[in-house]
């Protein structure tokens, strides 16, 4: 049996710098948040975007700590986690987290995806198009951050 793909590619920019923390188990962790921009804007003009946290683990959560800084443009490759917790008053919560395999620093923002225009980006369903599109600026990215 194949496992399910669980895998995220997020671009955007890390909102607060990244924190590193020890676990009682040893394991080194570093967190921070990053604020990803959607194709959409409100009825005021002002710009939607979601917020989401990241955890890092190991060696690339001592990278981390050391070049993610507010308002850093980051690429973040990983994977998305369901966490519960409990609040100081009882209540459980859920969050979805960012499990970050791998993290590197864009430099300017990606400002165009083929031909795409922000109609088809605001569609419910994306053709073969827009998905190539998509995977052309991927492949556009990966080579920037190849090349340093």
């Amino acid at each position: 049996m194949v496992a399910d793909i669980n895998f995220i590619i997020v671009t955007g920019i890390a909102t607060k710098d990244a924190v590193l923390r020890r676990r009682p188990s040893g394991v080194v962790k570093a967190e921070f948040s990053m604020e990803v921009a959607r194709p959409f804007f409100k009825a005021n003009g002002e710009p939607i975007s979601d917020l989401f946290l990241v955890d890092v683990y190991g060696q690339l959560a001592e990278q981390c700590a050391q070049f993610v800084k507010q308002g850093s443009r980051l690429l973040v490759i990983g994977t998305l986690n369901k966490e519960s917790f409990v609040t100081r008053t009882g209540r459980r919560e859920h969050l979805t987290v960012i499990k970050a395999k791998f993290i590197k620093p864009l430099g300017d923002p990606i400002t165009q995806i083929g031909d795409v225009t922000l109609e088809e980006l605001r569609r419910d369903l994306w053709g073969q198009a827009t998905v190539a599109a998509y995977l052309a600026a991927l492949e556009e990215i990966f080579e920037r951050v190849a090349k340093g």
